[in-house]
């Protein structure tokens, strides 16, 4: 007979409440780590390390751990396959108390309410962390593949680097995050708004068009209170931060009406 397992560390709630429901898996199976390790190719010191409560598993390790459980002859089986949904749930909540960066994140408004790109990256920020920040090659796998989602594009879109290419684009992510289809069309809506004009200095992304406007100058005032909010936004990207800063200290400095070539008329936009 083996020693007894160690009791479960419950230093992190959920951390140890997702080894105690592995444990209590694996022993409805019937399975031993050993015969765990022979159906999964994963050690048996990584099996009995998933179920301790010390660490969080990847998911590659849960899944098949509670794959191989899951797939037991019998009638426990429909029972164990029922649980997999509560399990995954209980791999997120882990996932998200072990990293400790979703309670730093403010909760997305409601997505009519979104109205900068920053807003917007913070809010696809929060349902990565919520979701368990799962791996980037899974979330390309989950999101249809890389010509949905390049493994690339994910990684500055979970840095707030940029938004996602397209609406389409917008969707797999969000999708791959497992968030509700009527939000993720909604979000995807916000998406659209933000940069729905291509061609508009202000649109979401367009830092450098923005500069080149602030570098010209210009006296409307309602253009130069979208650069200030324009440029606040964009301040927070490190690929946009410093060229912001300092157009925004240009903005602020200019006189009104005055730019590098001199007065400007004022001008106003159709509504």
């Amino acid at each position: 007979m083996g020693r007894c397992e160690l009791p479960v560390d419950y230093t992190v709630r959920a951390r140890g409440d997702l080894a105690a429901a592995l444990r209590d898996l694996r022993a409805e199976a019937g399975l031993t780590y050993d015969e765990l390790a022979s159906r999964t190719g994963v050690s048996a010191a990584t099996l009995k390390r998933a179920a301790s409560g010390r660490t969080v598993p990847s998911w590659k390790t849960f899944s098949a751990f509670t794959e191989a459980c899951c797939n037991v002859d019998g009638a426990v089986m429909s029972q164990l396959r029922r649980e997999f949904g509560e399990l995954t749930g209980l791999w997120r909540s882990a996932r998200v108390a072990e990293r400790g960066r979703l309670k730093n994140l403010r909760r997305p408004p409601a997505p009519e309410l979104i109205t900068t790109a920053g807003q917007l990256s913070e809010a696809l920020e929060y349902f990565y962390e919520k979701a368990g920040a799962p791996s980037l090659r899974r979330l390309q796998a989950r999101a249809g593949g890389p010509h949905l989602l390049p493994v690339s594009s994910a990684a500055r879109i979970v840095a707030r680097q940029a938004l996602p290419a397209s609406r389409q684009q917008c969707v797999a992510f969000l999708t791959a995050l497992d968030v509700v289809p009527g939000v993720v069309r909604r979000l995807a809506d916000t998406y659209d708004r933000l940069t729905a004009h291509p061609t508009d200095p202000w649109r979401a992304g367009s830092d450098l068009e923005v500069a080149r406007v602030l570098a010209a100058g210009t006296s409307d005032i309602r253009d130069r209170r979208r650069a200030a909010l324009r440029l606040a936004d964009l301040s927070h990207i490190p690929s946009a931060g410093r060229q912001a800063e300092e157009s925004l200290r240009q903005l602020v400095a200019e006189p009104m009406g005055v730019g590098r070539d001199g007065p400007r008329e004022s001008h106003s936009r159709a509504a």
